[in-house]
C-alpha cells in the first residue's frame, strides 16, 4: 500500500458482531473499506465475521489472501477475496497489477512490485505473527484486539491528520467501491433532495 500511495489506518475500528468483537487489520479511508489479510483462504467463520462488520458499519470488508510475491511479469501466488452480489469473488492480484501498468505507468508498477520482494528481514514476521497468536490464546482474542486497538490509536490519529489528496490507486479503489457498494444517501440530504423536488413541481 505505501508503494502504490493507498493511505491506510492500521487496526482503528473495534466492531461488535454476533458473539464477538472484530478488529478488520487496516482501514482505506479513500475507498471507505476494511482490508483484512489472510495467509490462506478465509474460513466461513471469518467470512461471516466479514459480512457483519460490512452491515454493521456499512464498510465492505476485502482480503487478500496469501502472501504477494512479484517476477518481472507481475503479482503472484495471491489473490483478492471481495463481497459479490452473489456471494464471495476471487480477484487475481495479477489481473489488478495489469490494470495498474496500464493507468500508472512502468515506473509505478516496477515499484509495486519490488515492494514485495523478499527482504533480510522476512525471516522475523513468521515469528512476530506466532507470538501474536501466543497472545491472543493466553489473554482472549477480544481482550487482546481491544488492547492493540488502544497502542495503534495514536498513530493512526497522527497519520490522518497529515493533509493529502487522493492518489491514482486510491481513485480506482473509490471507484470500484462506490459502483458495487453505494453508500446510503445519509437522511438529512434525503429529506433536502425531497423537499427540493417538491418545490421545483409547486
Amino acid at each position: 500500500m505505501d508503494a502504490i500511495d493507498v493511505f491506510y489506518l492500521y487496526e482503528p475500528d473495534l466492531i461488535q458482531v454476533e458473539g464477538c468483537k472484530y478488529l478488520p487489520d487496516f482501514y482505506l479511508p479513500a475507498a471507505d473499506i476494511y482490508l483484512e489479510v489472510k495467509g490462506a483462504y478465509p474460513t466461513p467463520e471469518e467470512s461471516a465475521k466479514a459480512e457483519q462488520a460490512h452491515k454493521a458499519t456499512g464498510r465492505p470488508v476485502v482480503f487478500l489472501v496469501s502472501r504477494p510475491e512479484s517476477d518481472g511479469y507481475g503479482f503472484m501466488n495471491c489473490c483478492i477475496r471481495a463481497p459479490g452480489r452473489n456471494g464471495w469473488i476471487d480477484v487475481s492480484l495479477h489481473d489488478l497489477d495489469q490494470m495498474y501498468l496500464k493507468v500508472a505507468g512502468d515506473m509505478a508498477w516496477h515499484k509495486a512490485l519490488l515492494s514485495v520482494r523478499e527482504d533480510d528481514l522476512d525471516w522475523v514476521r513468521p515469528v512476530g505473527e506466532i507470538m501474536e497468536e501466543v497472545m491472543h490464546e493466553m489473554f482472549g482474542r477480544s481482550s487482546m484486539e481491544s488492547h492493540l486497538r488502544m497502542v495503534h490509536k495514536r498513530v493512526n490519529e497522527e497519520r490522518s491528520s497529515a493533509e493529502r489528496s487522493a492518489s491514482l490507486a486510491e481513485q480506482g479503489l473509490t471507484w470500484w467501491r462506490n459502483r458495487y457498494f453505494q453508500k446510503p444517501t445519509p437522511p438529512n440530504a434525503m429529506d433536502g433532495a425531497v423537499k427540493r423536488a417538491l418545490g421545483a413541481k409547486r
